[in-house]
């Protein structure tokens, strides 16, 4: 049974437009900055401090969202913070000014791992329920990415942070019309722990960390390189609607992915899915490499969608349904954590490599492959479902 079956429809709403807006922001952020004249190496390094937000931040807002169980002042503060900072950034001309406002945007953004906490108690931690709102995410990502390549072809990539704040108005809309039902939700999860015969108090030992390490490794690997596939793309294509296409191709095949993972995700098959996803990743760092024209990165965008469709689920639906309100704040903040923990140190190191070589990107992109086979040795050797 849904609790607050309208506030979960506003959730799925508001959230919509805030992936459109924010992702698209995040996809052309490179090509914004590089307009500026900043170079592959600070790109890359802009990147990352805006990505190390997601891993400061999120344990923080989790856990102190679990203590005070009252996580719509979260929810609230993250719009407000970040409707005021992409006004901001608006002005920002500066690259030092920028990095600065784009970490505190982060800090607001952050508030997404919230959003996915009281998403999943109103739903009761029905996988079902869990990959709509997955799919949701991965479509507003999707039209924000293909709208965000049009509008820079039509009125170019410097007003990109306008167009977002515009799209950015909208969730506002929504997010006003939230509620928690806090008591419903700790009496639903109460009869819940007591069908399934586990103590409300008594659930961290059912989360193995392992999980959190193969998610780490993975992002290392993959998400330096998945920040500058725009640039990448552009040696080879010519046409920003193209580019966009194709960034935009990710999210579109999550959304279908996800509702698919939400049909067979089952106990029996979760470990399997969360291998194959990782195995799939490996793959798609070497056709990044050898492809050189739409077609080849049409294949390998398809199957970076599905990698993430099938890890990404797997380990939400795993934590929604092994946790309950006094620590699923916490163990959603540290699966984010993790995800962008990896991308910010593997940022780190891409950017160090591109140092090495010159900026170039194909040579740099062989090293990455070893930290998806690390997720895919630690998901084999040591994850244990319970």
């Amino acid at each position: 049974m849904i609790i607050a079956r309208k506030s979960v429809i506003f959730m799925l709403l508001n959230v919509f437009f805030i992936y459109f807006s924010i992702m698209m922001l995040i996809s052309y952020l490179p090509r914004f900055l590089e307009n500026m004249g900043t170079g592959p190496s600070i790109i890359t390094l802009t990147m990352t401090i805006f990505m190390s937000t997601f891993f400061i931040f999120p344990p923080f807002l989790g856990k102190y969202s679990d203590k005070l169980q009252n996580r719509i002042y979260f929810i609230l503060l993250g719009s407000a913070g970040m409707l005021f900072m992409l006004i901001l950034l608006i002005f920002a001309k500066d690259i030092i000014i920028l990095n600065i406002e784009l970490f505190i945007l982060g800090f607001f953004c952050s508030s997404s791992s919230i959003y996915l906490t009281l998403y999943s108690e109103l739903v009761q931690n029905d996988k079902k329920w869990i990959s709509f709102y997955n799919a949701n995410c991965a479509i507003g990502w999707f039209l924000g990415v293909v709208i965000g390549g049009l509008w820079i072809d039509i009125f170019s990539v410097e007003t990109i942070i306008i167009f977002s704040l515009m799209i950015f108005l909208i969730s506002i809309i929504f997010v006003i019309f939230i509620r928690e039902n806090r008591q419903a939700i700790l009496n639903a999860n109460e009869s819940l722990s007591k069908n399934i015969n586990i103590e409300m108090d008594n659930k961290d030992d059912n989360i193995p960390r392992s999980l959190f390490y193969s998610i780490f490794f993975r992002n290392f690997g993959v998400i330096p390189i998945l920040n500058i596939i725009i640039i990448i793309m552009s040696f080879h294509i010519s046409s920003n609607s193209e580019v966009g296409l194709l960034i935009g191709l990710n999210p579109l095949m999550q959304f279908f992915f996800m509702l698919l993972m939400g049909k067979v995700l089952s106990e029996k098959n979760l470990k399997l899915f969360l291998i194959l996803g990782y195995i799939l990743t490996v793959i798609v760092i070497l056709g990044y490499i050898f492809s050189n024209n739409f077609w080849g990165f049409f294949i390998f965008q398809v199957l970076v969608s599905l990698s993430y469709a099938m890890f990404w689920m797997a380990t939400i639906v795993f934590l929604a349904q092994n946790s309950t309100p006094v620590n699923k704040g916490r163990f959603m903040g540290y699966a984010n954590t993790s995800l962008f923990a990896g991308t910010t140190i593997g940022g780190l190191f891409f950017s160090l490599l591109l140092g090495i070589f010159n900026s170039d990107y194909y040579v740099a992109m062989p090293f990455m492959i070893m930290f998806p086979i690390i997720s895919i040795l630690i998901m084999t050797i040591k994850f244990r479902e319970n």
